[in-house]
């Protein structure tokens, strides 16, 4: 999971793909989890997306983009791999309000590697000695798995000039079979998620508070704070450009698990890069000394003449 869950538009929801101010959007991320707690997790995403026809469409447009994605636990580096393809369509439900219905499919891959792992039977009662046979007949396995989600968006703008976003998402939809090792028990769980967000501008400060909630099985995953936004510098009052910087802070929290302070500063209004840490307060806080994952995000929006 992403702390900041907005910078990651596809893996978020498919109906994201296209829903931006410029021509195209590219967004990459990384996180690094429980390293206080022994082997690190790792998780990596990217994407890529742009909309279609908008100027042909008269504020519908298409969306398509394309996201890769990496997670990867523990010495073993058990995990998933993947790639996928998001397509949208969006068109206007009001003045000021707008849907958008997205689709993604995708291949992925889930593996673990056992070459180098220790077990008990290489301990000869002075220490571990790698010659020793492991007694251990498994191999190192890969899984290959087709991956369906579907999801819709919402959003709009009050008179007032509040901004606001909503959408909901299911991924994993045909529960695909991911076993290793010759089982046919494990599958992915479909997930549900729902997020929202509010982007309110005040005389000084723009508040942008969040929310994403998900749901996979017994699992269960909330996550809301808020963003401060103030901008450096102006844009041009005579022509279309705008080039002015902008940082961004705040906090969130993972219900039952920790507290996120972050900041974004962006650049020109066109490139954005993020930093996030955990503070882990659940029951494994006395383990990791409330060390949880560090994230860094980096997203850019241009248009095509850039």
């Amino acid at each position: 999971h992403f702390s900041q869950f907005f910078t990651a538009p596809l893996v978020l929801n498919p109906a994201n793909a296209g829903d931006i101010e410029g021509d195209q959007r590219a967004a990459l991320m990384h996180r690094s989890q429980w390293q206080s707690a022994g082997s690190p997790f790792r998780t990596y995403a990217m994407s890529y997306d742009v909309p279609l026809f908008r100027g042909r469409m008269r504020g519908r447009y298409l969306g398509i983009g394309t996201t890769g994605f990496s997670d990867r636990a523990g010495s073993t580096r058990f995990g998933d791999t993947q790639g996928s393809l998001s397509l949208s369509y969006a068109l206007r439900s009001g003045d000021r309000t707008l849907l958008a219905f997205g689709l993604q499919g995708g291949y992925g891959q889930r593996s673990a590697v056992l070459n180098g792992m220790r077990w008990d039977s290489q301990y000869d009662g002075a220490g571990y000695d790698e010659n020793l046979p492991t007694g251990e007949t498994m191999a190192s396995s890969t899984s290959g798995f087709v991956d369906l989600g579907a999801g819709f968006l919402w959003r709009g703008e009050t008179k007032g000039g509040m901004q606001w976003r909503s959408g909901i998402a299911v991924m994993h939809l045909n529960e695909p079979s991911v076993a290793l090792f010759g089982s046919s028990e494990d599958r992915l769980f479909r997930r549900y998620t729902a997020h929202a967000e509010l982007r309110i501008t005040g005389d000084r400060w723009t508040w942008m508070p969040k929310l994403y909630v998900s749901q996979q099985g017994s699992s269960r995953e909330i996550i809301f704070g808020t963003l401060m936004h103030r901008r450096i510098g102006q844009d041009s009052r005579y022509t279309t450009d705008k080039t002015s910087n902008a940082f961004h802070i705040g906090c969130f929290y993972r219900w039952n698990d920790a507290v996120v302070p972050m900041a974004q500063f962006e650049y020109k209004r066109k490139l954005a890069i993020g930093l996030s840490y955990d503070l882990n307060v659940s029951k494994l806080r006395a383990a990791t000394h409330m060390r949880g994952g560090a994230e860094l995000s980096l997203q850019w929006i241009g248009a095509f003449s850039d």
